[in-house]
Parts: C-alpha cells; structure tokens; sequence
C-alpha cells in the first residue's frame, strides 16, 4: 500500500509536469550562465577592474567570473530548491487526492527510518540546503490536505 501511495506521488510529478519543468529551468540557467560566461571573458572591465590589465589569461577570466557569479549561483540554488519544494507538496497532494494519504505518510516516515534523515531540521538550512521539504513538515500538509478531503 505504501509502495503504490509513493507511486502515486511519482505519477504527480509526471502529471503535472514537474520534470520537464525542472529541466526548462535547468536549461535556461545553464544558457544564462553559459552566455555571461563568456559576455564577462571578452571584458576587459572585468580584468580591469581586478588589477589585471593588458594580456587576457583564460584562466585569470574564469577565476574572476566564478567570484562574481558566486552570489548570483546562490540566489538561483534557492530559487530552485523552493521550486522543487513546492512541487513535492504538489506530487503529495495528487497522493492524496488518489485516496493515498496516510499510506503516503507511513511510507515516507519508513523512508526517513532507512535513510537516517534528519525529521525536523531548522527551517532556514533546510529551505537553503535541501530539495524536499521535511518529513515533519510534509506530514502535516498531507494531515492538512487529507482532512480538507474528506
């Protein structure tokens, strides 16, 4: 039973289309840092304004893009993890929705039991760090969303 209430967690994702979003975003952020990349090599600004003046080194430019892209690639690996995040309380409510909740709920706390994950973490690491949510807070939106159900 818990095995076919994760199943129908998986069929969320694909229903509503989460993987093919998750790859548009991926592409477009690869394209994004592809086209600065290269944008920031060919400026001399860039060299300039780190005190390497005259001969270009590849490896200088590289050097210097991945400082001033750091911060940016920070931003955007928040931005992607709360993305996923929502998506996974959206494949949990499909669960639900096809009447797999509460074996949703006991198969996610054995999975948490196998792994040795970490059941309620600060909230702040988690959001930064982690692509789902915590098991304490997806118990709760499933408990929230098998009672509005019924």
């Amino acid at each position: 039973e818990e095995i076919v209430a994760i199943l129908a967690h998986e069929l969320g994702h694909w229903k509503m289309w989460h993987t093919a979003a998750n790859l548009l975003v991926v592409q477009a952020h690869l394209f994004l840092y592809f086209f600065f990349l290269g944008t920031m090599l060919n400026y001399e600004g860039m060299y300039a304004s780190f005190g390497f003046g005259g001969e270009r080194a590849v490896v200088i430019g590289l050097l210097l893009f991945g400082n001033v892209i750091s911060p940016v690639e920070h931003v955007m690996q928040f931005l992607q993890h709360l993305m996923s995040r929502r998506f996974e309380y959206q494949a949990d409510q499909f669960a639900v929705d096809q009447g797999r909740g509460l074996a949703l709920s006991q198969g996610l706390i054995k999975i948490s039991k196998e792994n040795k994950s970490n059941a309620n973490p600060d909230g702040l690491y988690s959001a930064y760090h982690h692509t789902h949510p915590a098991l304490i807070e997806r118990l709760d939106a499933i408990e929230k969303a098998i009672k509005k159900r019924q």
